[in-house]
């Protein structure tokens, strides 16, 4: 299930990459926004999911050191391509680096492609500094619940839902997951929350069932 999860990213890599510059304004807003009050220069940053670098490419451009890590090959080659940074292929439910290694560890709609959120947060955690802040937007728990076509709908039983996105030009694949997940006990029992928030993406997300809901949130939180 993981590797289709993969491969589908490396089929529509280019389209992704093209309808990210066209209709990520909302998503893009609300996670910069978030990073603003944190000095870059000098920090040494790990994006997890980094996807073409683009991200990078901007912490590049404030000072900081950047390593990326995405489970796509076709996305890291475009971000070894568009960044200085140590970009790599590989598996965020098994981080490729020491302990305490980062400043900053940094994720945007990546987590929810993973079956096993709590395990990716504990690798975030493991590779983060004391003091250290993470900080992350993922897909809303909500948003994959309306996605389940099952009847009754369980919103506690992960299943694979499709997610339609970027006015209709990209559909995905991925786990559903509750909130509990991302804000499950041991990351509350480390972390002080410095930032939560929840927010619609249309009309780049499909509207299921013509509702408005919470298509993403965002979260950053310092290593206690």
């Amino acid at each position: 299930m993981i590797e289709d999860i993969v491969q589908q990213y490396d089929k529509f890599a280019k389209t992704f990459v093209e309808g990210t510059d066209t209709h990520n304004a909302i998503s893009r807003k609300e996670y910069y926004t978030m990073l603003i009050d944190i000095a870059m220069k000098g920090k040494t940053i790990l994006d997890v999911g980094c996807g073409d670098g683009y991200d990078i490419k901007l912490f590049e451009q404030q000072g900081a050191h950047c390593y990326g890590i995405d489970a796509s090959n076709e996305l890291v080659r475009l971000a070894s391509d568009n960044t200085q940074a140590n970009i790599i292929t590989g598996n965020m439910e098994h981080l490729p680096y020491e302990d305490q290694t980062f400043d900053l560890v940094v994720s945007k709609y990546a987590l929810q492609a993973s079956t096993k959120v709590p395990q990716v947060l504990a690798e975030m955690d493991r590779v983060l500094k004391p003091g250290g802040t993470m900080a992350y937007l993922a897909v809303h728990p909500l948003r994959q619940f309306l996605e389940k076509k099952k009847h009754p709908k369980d919103y506690f039983t992960q299943e694979i839902v499709t997610s339609v996105f970027f006015g209709g030009t990209v559909s995905a694949h991925e786990p559903t997951h509750t909130m509990n997940e991302y804000l499950n006990p041991e990351f509350l029992s480390k972390y002080r929350i410095t930032h939560f928030s929840e927010h619609g993406d249309f009309p780049s997300s499909e509207k299921v069932n013509g509702d408005t809901y919470p298509c993403f949130f965002v979260l950053k939180a310092i290593k206690q």
